[in-house]
């Protein structure tokens, strides 16, 4: 269905609760003191409705919007008459789901600022080192001085200007858009300390390292989001 629509799992669920929302709130058969026999009560609660709906769609969720469009399915769901309890227990699990999307979003997301700010190809040449006694960075590819130099040059100069993305259209959630924001920053960070401490130890092989010109907490303060 949601091919032909053109219109994710997600978003066809959030409509579905909406007109199921509407008709409920609309029809004089669904308030409180209309008597419902219990072999219909259960099939016909917006516990079943919805508790139905979400479980089959949250595995299917691909993207923040998804997350957005599920939590509006249970805001219209708890108009209805939806009950605290199944709500409460529904929006943990969209909330669940929403932490992983925003997971895989940031590491994504902090690959491409490793490669805009020139610290990918570095960790890249680091970690293809083979595990050989007494080989140092220093005789490695891409890790002799001037390959330092030249790229640690530009992870500086955007250390007053961090290319992190703002993820105004992507994270409408204000709190959960400076998460991600500040786990990307602190994932560049740390990939940086990891190289520092690599070339200044033994491991390092390099006589001068006056390359070198922050320390990770200097680049921890520098590079914010």
């Amino acid at each position: 269905m949601s091919l032909m629509s053109g219109s994710s799992e997600a978003q066809l669920v959030q409509k579905i609760l909406q007109l199921i929302a509407q008709n409920r709130l609309a029809s004089p058969g669904f308030t409180s003191d209309v008597f419902c026999p219990p072999q219909y009560a259960t099939p016909l609660g917006m516990e079943f409705v919805a508790e139905t709906l979400l479980d089959a769609t949250l595995p299917l969720a691909k993207s923040l919007d998804d997350a957005v469009a599920l939590k509006m399915s249970l805001t219209n769901a708890k108009k209805a008459g939806l009950s605290t309890t199944v709500a409460s227990q529904l929006d943990a699990k969209i909330s669940q789901a929403e932490q992983l999307l925003i997971q895989d979003l940031v590491k994504t997301e902090t690959q491409e600022v490793l490669d805009m700010c020139g610290l990918a190809s570095l960790m890249k040449a680091w970690k293809n080192m083979p595990p050989v006694d007494g080989m140092v960075m220093a005789s490695q590819p891409g890790l002799n001085p001037d390959d330092l130099d030249s790229n640690l040059k530009e992870f500086y100069a955007s250390l007053y200007s961090p290319p992190i993305p703002a993820f105004e259209n992507t994270i409408r959630d204000p709190v959960l858009r400076k998460l991600a924001r500040n786990k990307i920053a602190s994932n560049v960070v740390n990939v940086y300390e990891e190289l520092y401490e690599a070339i200044v130890s033994e491991k390092g092989g390099y006589d001068d390292v006056s390359f070198l010109a922050h320390t990770p907490d200097q680049v921890k303060t520098l590079f914010a989001a």
